[in-house]
């Protein structure tokens, strides 16, 4: 009953910044989802190709994956709050100056590239410390709260730029959008976000001798320490391999489905599917990880995606085996960033969350722009993509041992 009392005394004071979080995780879909609602007019008024189009999303997603790290070192001297909201503000604002671009490819390129700087500031970097360092006893569902903020964004985004485009047009969906959106999340994000890592940073900024936060005063490793532990290597390891192999199939839900046999409006609703089993998996397990052993939990979660890989191979092909497929993998998917988020304060603390888990993020941002492109590029040698969801088993195998083999969480002196 102790540790019950501990947990709502958490959350009575610190749920503003769980929210707020989740909002913060809402922002970048605005481009991730937007996107593909832009391709149709686009290709109709300039004839680019899909694979330019595209290439804007994976600049910035590779620009993100190089300044991953250095946000994180900044996260840890100023705190979430002084990195989020002007990173807020610059990213709805360049998103907006995208219905700016011309005819020239390179404008478009050069858009997407200034769009990278403002998503900087919105990295998961930036809402993981905020969450990690409020919580601590139920530090496991927050942050599946903070997360659940992406399941939120895929399912609204993509839905009001397809009418913006409709009724407005693509030149006046992005500043229509980022303003929407920036009225709504802003303010959260201003009221609500003050963690504990900003408390901390601003005491040591007035020099105060003691720090008085929502949760505890912030432990751990130091980075060097946290970045020379094999644990540091596993973990990063199981992120890269689990999302570029997860991320790869996630991508191409439609493409593979039509492939084996599925209508497109098949395909599309199955896929779907997908975003409610994403904010499942990251609620529970959230829950999971604050009750029982994390390296078993993050093992099992790990391996679910096999069973996915299994039905969708299974022949015949039908719509009941394939719902259950997608399900599956998007429970597992959904679960991932939660999972990692957490191992990575259990195993290294938060006096440095931000820089450790920023290394992370950065990979994670490499494997998601690497993933699509892998699937393809197998799909175009080989005609199909059996072979490419037979390779990506034993890399869930792999991930899966990683996490498994993590040994005891240490225990860190305050």
């Amino acid at each position: 009953m102790a540790e019950d009392r501990t947990v709502r005394q958490e959350w009575k004071a610190g749920w503003p910044v769980a929210i707020a979080s989740l909002f913060g995780f809402s922002i970048p879909t605005i481009y991730v989802y937007s996107i593909g609602s832009f391709i149709a007019p686009l290709e109709m008024e300039f004839g680019w190709s899909r694979f330019q189009i595209t290439a804007g999303l994976s600049m910035l997603t590779l620009t993100s994956a190089i300044f991953a790290p250095f946000v994180g070192m900044v996260v840890d001297r100023v705190g979430p709050r002084r990195v989020a909201l002007p990173g807020a503000l610059l990213l709805f604002s360049c998103f907006g100056l995208i219905s700016l671009t011309t005819e020239d490819i390179w404008v478009w390129w050069g858009l997407w590239l200034l769009l990278a700087f403002g998503a900087v500031g919105c990295k998961p970097t930036v809402w993981t410390t905020a969450v990690a360092s409020t919580f601590e006893r139920g530090r496991g569902f927050a942050l599946a709260v903070a997360l659940a903020g992406s399941g939120l964004g895929t399912a609204v985004i993509p839905l009001l730029s397809t009418w913006l485009i409709d009724n407005y047009g693509w030149r006046s969906a992005p500043p229509i959008m980022s303003v929407i959106v920036g009225v709504i999340i802003f303010p959260i994000l201003y009221f609500g976000l003050h963690s504990g890592a900003d408390k901390e940073s601003g005491a040591r900024r007035s020099h105060q001798p003691e720090i008085e936060t929502v949760g505890k005063v912030r432990t751990g490793m130091g980075a060097k320490e946290a970045f020379l532990s094999p644990n540091f290597a596993k973990i990063a390891f199981a992120s890269f391999t689990f999302t570029l192999a997860g991320v790869g199939l996630a991508a191409n839900f439609v493409p593979i489905m039509t492939y084996f046999g599925l209508s497109r409006g098949e395909a599309a609703s199955i896929a779907g599917l997908a975003g409610i089993s994403t904010i499942a998996g990251r609620l529970i397990a959230g829950q999971l990880l604050d009750r029982f052993n994390t390296n078993i939990v993050s093992a099992v979660s790990f391996l679910l995606p096999i069973i996915s890989c299994v039905l969708l191979l299974w022949e015949p092909v039908t719509v009941p085996m394939t719902i259950l497929a997608i399900m599956i993998f998007g429970f597992s998917l959904g679960s991932e960033i939660d999972i990692i988020a957490f191992l990575t304060a259990q195993q290294f603390g938060t006096v440095r969350y931000g820089t450790i888990f920023g290394v992370i993020s950065g990979l994670w941002s490499l494997a998601t722009a690497s993933g699509p492109l892998l699937f393809s590029y197998i799909y175009d040698v080989t005609g199909g993509y059996d072979l490419a969801i037979k390779l990506i088993v034993p890399i869930f195998v792999l991930s899966s041992l990683c996490v498994l083999t993590l040994g005891k969480p240490p225990k860190f002196d305050a």
